[in-house]
């Protein structure tokens, strides 16, 4: 008799699996459905039926809609069968309550990019029974804590920690009941860390008066103290409880934004704030939910934990004003009277046109188009990202910017697709590195020309002598050979293969490099001298363009 298969009838959730979301992502309303893509999954060498496989696109936001996925259910032999694919980018994944189909977490699927009436077969998943770790959390008068938020932290095999890295099909397992009591189930074997409380490092940490510290289990303030817990297939780590110290306040910051030229306050301004390294730098990211400076100039910022920050305005926007981080120390306490000096910025300002065309179809799709300018101020300033909103007519304005470079780049949408920048213009002069801006200078005549795109681009990579380390992932990486910069890029399938579109004639050079997931083995020195070598020169003068990657990962240093 043949062996019964292992039934998984439960519904489950779809959660977001913290992979790239390629900028070649296809939308699939308008595509013509003839791909197919079936395979089997299997429990410990047995069918496992009943499963429900899906077909997430790659340009899907989040949250998604399950409902909107097409999927099968396996059979009695663990086979499915999903029918009715559309051309495009997609992630295959198959989830069940308490199981895992990755050793490492957040990647539970598989890519592929799927041609039209392709048929992809054989797409397998091994399931494993996760482990649970549970436990209950209290205060320090040992009464139960609801609803707190259980972080994991997950040793590689090269044993650095990955900080917060694992993520299930229900996230409200993450989280205390009314009894303080959580449970942790479906997770990948491997060596981690639990914790709850606030993570300082982050720097705001409460809309309240008052936080928890990060405490891992079962007492500990700090990860080396943290006592570890190895979790193996189908294992069950119970009464992993966490006694979190009394509660701690929280940290403000209050002053004025004044224009340094006039001495006058200055209203709505944004202020926000970087955490400062140990060699005293503030970093370049900035923290969200910021406060806006009022009529009197003055703004609060509340909710911080003690340490070291740069507070300072931030840039993008309508803001016209641009200044310097002020330093703010909230190791022993509150700080008043932080008086940030602004200054008028500079401006870029231009518009965005398809040459060729008067079509207005095409003309209507500009407000929807995405542009990312890259600031670069002097060595004392911050690197900012601005994505300025484009009009009706193609306008656009970036305001606020201090002496600088500014970069413009053009990146395509699923929902503006077709399109590809030909060159940034200023006065009908070609910009090459990027636009300079003075003091204060008013940068005007800049045009951003786009031109319709309608090559593709198809390649593979074949990788001989050896295998990435699990968790790693490829792109592609395309650029103009007369451009520095990344045009753009595409992940590398399950099958070594990706596909770029929207390219247009002329010739590029595509690279190939691994991308690193949290919770993935570390890639080596010797992988990577061999990827590095992953490069051609491609010329784009036809509909369909192919290249291929041929990386051998047994060959010495010296052989290269």
């Amino acid at each position: 008799m043949p062996k019964r298969g292992l039934t998984f009838s439960v519904f489950v959730t779809i959660f977001w699996l913290c992979l790239d979301v390629s900028t070649q992502a296809q939308t699939v309303d308008t595509k013509t459905r003839t791909a197919t893509i079936s395979g089997r999954v299997v429990l410990k060498g047995e069918p496992a039926r009943n499963v429900l496989v899906y077909l997430q696109p790659r340009s899907s936001s989040f949250p998604a809609n399950p409902d909107a996925y097409l999927r099968a259910r396996t059979d009695e032999s663990g086979h499915y069968h999903i029918a009715g694919v559309a051309a495009g980018a997609y992630l295959v994944f198959a989830l069940a309550p308490g199981f895992t189909s990755s050793d490492t977490p957040r990647l539970q699927g598989k890519t592929f990019n799927v041609s039209e009436g392709e048929n992809i077969e054989n797409v397998d998943f091994d399931l494993k029974q996760g482990g649970v770790i549970t436990g209950r959390v209290t205060d320090s008068q040992g009464r139960p804590l609801a609803d707190e938020r259980v972080m994991l932290s997950r040793f590689d095999r090269s044993g650095r920690l990955q900080s917060d890295t694992f993520y299930g099909p229900n996230f409200d397992m993450f989280h205390t009941d009314d009894r303080g009591v959580y449970r942790i189930y479906g997770l990948p074997e491997g060596r981690y860390l639990v914790s709850v409380g606030a993570q300082q490092s982050i720097g705001r940490v409460t809309s309240g008066g008052t936080f928890y510290p990060r405490t891992f289990h079962p007492d500990a303030t700090s990860e080396s103290e943290a006592k570890v817990i190895e979790v193996g297939e189908g294992s069950e780590s119970s009464n992993i409880d966490i006694t979190i110290p009394e509660a701690r306040k929280a940290r403000a910051v209050s002053g004025r934004v004044i224009n340094a030229e006039t001495g006058q306050p200055v209203a709505g301004v944004e202020i926000t704030w970087g955490l400062v390294s140990a060699d005293g730098k503030v970093t370049s990211g900035w923290g969200p939910n910021g406060d806006k400076s009022r009529t009197n100039g003055e703004f609060h910022l509340k909710g911080m934990a003690p340490g070291k920050y740069g507070i300072f305005p931030r840039g993008g926007g309508d803001n016209e004003f641009f200044g310097e981080s002020v330093m703010c120390d909230l190791s022993e306490g509150d700080a008043s009277g932080v008086e940030i000096k602004v200054r008028p910025g500079g401006s870029i300002s231009g518009l965005v046109v398809i040459e060729g065309t008067n079509d207005r179809m095409a003309l209507a799709k500009l407000p929807q188009l995405y542009l990312n300018i890259s600031v670069r101020p002097g060595q004392s300033g911050l690197t900012r990202m601005d994505n300025p909103k484009i009009n009706a007519d193609g306008s656009f304005r970036i305001s606020g910017l201090p002496p600088c470079s500014a970069r413009i780049q053009y990146y395509q949408r699923p929902e503006a697709r077709g399109l590809a920048m030909a060159r940034v213009e200023r006065n009908g002069a070609p910009v090459g590195d990027g636009i300079k801006v003075g003091a204060g200078e008013q940068v005007t005549g800049v045009q951003v020309v786009l031109t319709y795109a309608t090559f593709t681009l198809r390649g593979e990579v074949k990788i001989t002598g050896g295998a990435l380390p699990a968790g790693q992932n490829l792109h592609a990486y395309v650029r103009r050979a007369d451009q520095k910069t990344t045009l753009t890029d595409a992940a590398v399938d399950a099958r070594g293969q990706f596909v770029i579109d929207g390219l247009t004639p002329g010739e590029y050079e595509v690279t190939v490099w691994s991308i690193w997931y949290e919770g993935a083995d570390p890639i080596d020195l010797r992988i990577a001298k061999a990827l590095s070598s992953a490069k051609e020169r491609v010329t784009i003068n036809s509909g369909d363009q192919r290249v291929t990657f041929a990386v051998d990962l047994s060959k010495k240093e010296e052989d290269r």
